[in-house]
């Protein structure tokens, strides 16, 4: 949730033509067309990965010099044909651009995997509320699953796809790293519960909250530790150093049906309370995780900010990772808290609207929350020199690596990154350059370097299946329409669901269904 949009960049000397840009690993296991894109013979698809570090990549064979087309006309009278005549200048629109360099991006779709927002609106617009301030919609896109294949276990895998776009003169351009499956049995978790119990949790809050440490109950593994303590006024530890029995533990299930509303709010005591007890119970070689369990009624300061970020950094062992659970209800909800935690935690937010919710999160997704597969990891993107990025869907992005903070990706879980990229001028798109993505991480533990890359032209992967890209379309649709709320966007919503979903979609199914509660959509 870093607020750092840079959304603004200069593209000046910025851009490049060459097709020769892939970054690769001497000894990497090469596969050409791994991903199961079609070859036009206009440059192969070629995937390429690492554990080498990041500076020992060198240039694979096979891609020859891309060529410019252009169009227009010089100035003056129209000569007779010379076969040393200059070619035709680049249309006005690219002339401040330098064809010898490259567009080389670098993106971050949300720095900590939250996915807060979309259930959030999901409780808003069953009440007939909306709240466009709310929307984010890069959390859309971490919360809705689009499906690619796995990779081999401890690897990434890269899919970019791309499509006409609707706004003329424009592509859509999505691409997905992907992270291994979960392997089984998972690491061990050492996980402490900070868990509100002040007056504001009465009713509906309280009762997520019992359902979500019911949740994470039924996700634990003999010999995980937890420990438990209540922050209203008193921080009362209720559990220190509990060794679970397994599945649904007793002691853990009664703690959780015990849980009362009562009394004021000290957030920073509860905070220095749970990371006290998660420190004296971390293993070096365990998930260890602190989850803040709130309705959002109190406010994280400096203070508290600087103590999470101290407690989740990662030295020379894995920092102590923050998970933020809001429980609303929405009516009265501020997610201030929450996106302030996580954002210096490192760890998810969620938003927990229902019982069957805290059931999705810390049970069908309890593994995506919880562990990572992949660390820091960094998503390099390199364009020929005359396309721009128009629309990023995602938190930032920046030509400067330094700015852009990297993100943990967690096993079975895909990082979606979706923008709008944009030529200077129609005329110069050549479909015969090349696209490069590089996707550059480490190991939880072992903190090994490791790198893939996929290369594919511009023809290439305009012919590719794109309907992976259809979801992403749909569902930055339905966000972007929720922050405008105008019936126009609604519809086009609409539209890109029902384009989305021929073989019927559960999760589209729902946006569809939310879209037409929206009290702006005008059903045709």
């Amino acid at each position: 949730m870093n607020t750092a949009k840079l959304l603004g960049l200069s593209l000046a000397g910025a851009f490049c033509v060459s097709a020769s840009l892939i970054a690769c690993s001497s000894d990497s296991d090469h596969s050409s067309l791994e991903d199961g894109y079609p070859s036009d013979g206009s440059g192969a698809g070629h995937a390429t990965s690492t554990n080498t570090g990041y500076g020992s990549s060198s240039t694979s064979s096979g891609y020859g010099s891309s060529s410019t087309s252009s169009s227009g006309s010089s100035s003056g009278q129209v000569p007779p044909p010379d076969p040393l005549a200059p070619p035709p200048e680049d249309p006005k629109e690219c002339e401040q651009l330098d064809k010898e360099k490259p567009l080389v991006l670098y993106l971050s779709s949300d720095d900590s995997n939250s996915m807060g927002s979309p259930a959030l609106a999901r409780e808003l617009l069953t009440h007939n509320w909306t709240s466009p301030h709310l929307i984010r919609t890069y959390e859309f896109l971490n919360y809705y699953r689009i499906d690619y294949p796995a990779p081999a276990n401890g690897m990434l895998s890269i899919h970019p796809q791309m499509a006409l776009g609707e706004e003329q003169d424009t592509y859509e351009l999505q691409i997905a790293v992907r992270a291994f499956d979960p392997i089984k049995p998972r690491r061990p978790i050492t996980i402490t519960l900070v868990l509100d119990t002040s007056g504001s949790m009465g009713g509906a809050a309280i009762e997520r909250e019992r359902a979500v440490v019911k949740a994470i109950a039924k996700s634990l593994a003999p010999g995980d530790i937890v420990s438990m303590v209540v922050w209203d006024t008193s921080n009362n530890v209720i559990m220190a150093g509990h060794k679970v029995s397994g599945p649904n533990d007793s002691k853990v299930l009664q703690a959780a049906s015990a849980l009362n509303a009562g009394g004021g709010t000290n957030l920073n005591g509860g905070l220095v309370a749970g990371y006290k007890l998660a420190a004296q119970y971390y293993g070096p070689n365990r998930l260890n995780r602190l989850v803040l369990i709130s309705d959002g009624g109190a406010n994280a300061g400096v203070t508290e900010a600087d103590l999470i970020a101290k407690n989740s950094a990662d030295g020379d062992k894995e920092g102590i990772y923050l998970v933020g659970v809001g429980t609303g209800p929405a009516g009265g909800y501020h997610d201030a808290l929450m996106d302030t935690v996580t954002d210096a935690g490192r760890g998810a937010y969620v938003y927990i609207d229902d019982e069957a919710e805290a059931e999705r999160i810390f049970v069908d997704r309890f593994d995506e929350v919880m562990e990572v597969a992949a660390r820091a990891v960094q998503v390099e993107l390199t364009l020929p020199w005359y396309f721009q990025m128009h629309v990023f869907n995602g938190e930032e992005y920046s030509e400067n690596p330094a700015e852009v903070d990297p993100q943990h990706l967690a096993p079975g879980d895909a990082m979606i990154l979706s923008q709008v990229i944009k030529p200077c001028a129609p005329s110069v798109v050549n479909k015969t350059d090349t696209i490069t993505v590089v996707a550059r991480w480490e190991t939880p533990l072992t903190y090994q370097k490791k790198e893939t890359s996929v290369t594919m032209s511009v023809g290439e992967l305009l012919q590719g299946d794109h309907s992976q890209l259809l979801k992403g379309r749909a569902i930055v649709a339905y966000a972007e329409a929720l922050k405008s709320q105008s019936s126009e966007d609604l519809a086009m919503a609409m539209a890109a669901v029902d384009a989305a979903q021929p073989g019927g979609d559960v999760e589209l199914l729902e946006i569809a269904s939310l879209i037409a509660k929206h009290k702006a959509y005008k059903s045709p």
